[in-house]
């Protein structure tokens, strides 16, 4: 029997389990009460929020845990990962969570499969700026019937319902699972249009008003742009040990002109940084120096005539977690 296999079999157990349990209470509350509609549907929408929350798969939890491999202390999130657990799911689509310290979480969207499509995190000072998070994985040249799944929560305070809006001006709603997160397969005769057009998620209060919304562009799986592309397009070396050190650059540099390529320290020590002809580089960071791309150091293009035609900071992973979004 294989992991993932054991893992299916012990969730469906513990789903079966919460089933039973849920329905002895509901004959309890049934037999004591006597039952009016409105009682009927509080003990369904109880039974159907109960049925939600088991752990996450132990792939799961190690994706989430890894968002803070080689961060230094003050920069780790720390999500509570042994605590992570199963916030919405709707056929294969299952979104898991696990809790931040200072508010927000740390979530990931698992498709069919047991696929993790990768870990995503909002802190609790993040929250207000996404009043919808929203994760749509995608795929490697996707046909227009390519599956799509999305997932996210609901961050705005007052939001009560979610739907998804497509071009044409059709609507779907969206359940909510635990805590207003939520996760939602797109109908197949929805995919191409989404595919192409994409879509969005409007958020309404429990009165009807719109609270929230956010977009999912029309190019959101289109061909990734080629890093030639970029004026200059720079790629970090680094220890995944250690996301505070820069051990080399590499790239392109696209920009119309250019002939040069020089690394501006901010202490004003200037490297020059040569160019193949055909627009890449490659460069190695002193030992010295590793340690500096905590703060953002400049790569400058120049043209023949020593102007400037590009420029890119360039720093460490681990002072982009610091810089926040």
């Amino acid at each position: 029997m294989t992991v993932t296999t054991l893992q299916h079999d012990l969730e469906s157990a513990y789903r079966s389990l919460l089933v039973r349990r849920q329905r002895r209470r509901r004959l309890a509350r049934l037999g004591s009460l006597g039952g009016g509609a409105g009682l009927l549907l509080a003990g369904a929408a109880l039974g159907a929020s109960v049925l939600l929350g088991w752990p996450a798969p132990a792939h799961v939890q190690q994706e989430i845990a890894a968002i803070d491999t080689g961060m230094p202390a003050d920069l780790r999130l720390n999500p509570d990962v042994q605590h992570a657990r199963a916030v919405a799911s709707i056929g294969t689509t299952t979104l898991y969570a696990a809790d931040l310290r200072g508010g927000g979480s740390c979530s990931e969207l698992v498709t069919a499969g047991d696929r993790g499509r990768g870990a995503r995190c909002t802190t609790g000072a993040e929250l207000a700026g996404r009043p919808i998070d929203l994760t749509v994985p995608s795929d490697a040249d996707p046909a227009p019937d390519t599956p799509i799944a999305l997932g996210g929560r609901i961050n705005a305070p007052n939001g009560a319902t979610l739907s998804a809006v497509y071009a044409d001006g059709s609507s779907d709603s969206i359940s909510l699972g635990e805590d207003r997160y939520f996760v939602f397969e797109v109908p197949a005769q929805q995919l191409a249009t989404v595919h192409s057009s994409g879509l969005e998620l409007v958020a309404r209060s429990a009165e009807g008003s719109i609270v929230a919304r956010a977009a999912l562009p029309a190019d959101w799986d289109d061909p990734a742009v080629p890093d030639e592309i970029a004026p200059i397009y720079v790629n970090t070396r680094s220890d995944s040990s250690d996301f505070t050190k820069v051990y080399g650059l590499e790239g392109h540099v696209g920009a119309e002109g250019a002939r040069s390529l020089e690394l501006q320290y901010d202490d004003g020590a200037i490297v020059s940084i040569p160019i193949d002809p055909g627009g890449y580089y490659s460069y190695v960071i002193p030992t010295e120096r590793t340690d500096d791309f905590m703060h953002p150091q400049l790569l400058i293009a120049r043209n023949a005539g020593g102007d400037v035609v590009a420029s890119t900071n360039v720093a460490a992973v681990a002072h982009w977690r610091a810089a926040g979004p």
